[in-house]
């Protein structure tokens, strides 16, 4: 019997051996994945500081900021960025206005801010792929400071094209070309004129199609350009044929120019028929006649301003 005792026992002994075996393993299993878990978690943790505070350095640096220069044109200030990161947003506003954002995502550009009518304060931020916001700040003095361009025409003559440069304050000069060709300037006659003019002659044109191109420059620096496509023709329009239709009672009249018509006068009889605009190099077209005495005059005008005339009396019967 004490034998059968012992045999239990150790089975029992056995049994509870086994079951702390067992616990041992799987206590060892959970401490190795917390374990793990924790090593993953942490290197995340250093990964994400050493991003924060590369992001904290850069944003703290003060080496390789942006250059701004600031030149201004007439009525127009034109910012230039240079910069070693790319510039993501260009901020500015003035003193008391609401602050504008331009994106850029560029090293460098240029940003074009029209001046206020009054002294004031500019700001500028520049936010770039680092972080850092760097903030530029200027002064603006508008008294004294002439921003308006001088004003330019350019008409066609009859024999010429005349250019006129005007500023409300003082002229300095003004240039002018034809097509591509080199640039002729033209100075004005004395220190307080506030006007040039200049007659370009169609022979120095020449005849065809051209782009007149003026430039005009006044005291203050201010620049304006204007162009104007100008057609150059030496002969005037012709009268191809005046023609009475017997049967229908009608005065058929024939006008062309090379260049094209611009407007066509009719006096008949005291009537008058006007045609403007007319845009073609070729005209017909018919009056009605009266019984008797008519009298007839014309005058058709080419779109360079030349015109030709003629007149006439005649007798019609049916």
């Amino acid at each position: 019997m004490n034998q059968i005792l012992v045999t239990e026992v150790d089975k029992k002994k056995k049994k509870k051996k086994n079951r702390n075996t067992t616990t041992s393993i799987e206590i060892a299993k959970i401490v190795r994945f917390f374990a793990v878990f924790i090593i993953i978690f942490g290197l995340c943790l250093i990964g994400h500081s050493s991003y924060a505070l590369y992001r904290d350095t850069k944003a703290s640096n003060t080496e390789n900021l942006a250059s701004i220069s600031i030149t201004r044109i007439n009525d127009t200030l034109n910012v230039d960025v240079q910069s070693v990161y790319n510039i993501e947003n260009f901020k500015y506003s003035w003193e008391n206005s609401e602050q504008r954002s331009i994106p850029e995502n560029s090293k460098s550009f240029q940003e074009e801010i029209i001046l206020p009518s009054e002294n004031s304060i500019l700001t500028i931020i520049l936010e770039d792929e680092t972080g850092r916001a760097v903030t530029y700040t200027k002064d603006i003095i508008m008294d004294g400071i002439d921003i308006a361009k001088p004003t330019i025409s350019i008409d066609q003559q009859a024999t010429s094209i005349r250019i006129k440069a005007e500023d409300e304050t003082e002229i300095d000069y003004m240039t002018y070309k034809i097509d591509n060709g080199e640039e002729i300037r033209i100075d004005k006659n004395n220190p307080a004129d506030k006007t040039i003019e200049y007659a370009i002659t169609q022979a120095e044109i020449g005849r065809g199609t051209h782009t007149i191109t003026v430039t005009a420059v006044d005291s203050s620096g201010n620049t304006a350009t204007d162009e104007s496509e100008v057609v150059i023709s030496t002969e005037r329009p012709e009268i191809k044929n005046l023609y009475v239709n017997q049967e229908t009672g009608e005065l058929m009249i024939e006008a062309a120019d090379a260049d094209g018509i611009q407007s066509i006068e009719v006096n008949l009889n005291g009537a008058v028929y006007k045609m403007d605009d007319v845009n073609r190099t070729e005209a017909t077209f018919t009056l009605d006649l009266v019984e008797g005495t008519n009298t007839f005059s014309i005058k058709v005008e080419n779109v360079n301003g030349l015109s030709v005339t003629g007149s006439m009396e005649f007798q019609y019967a049916r």
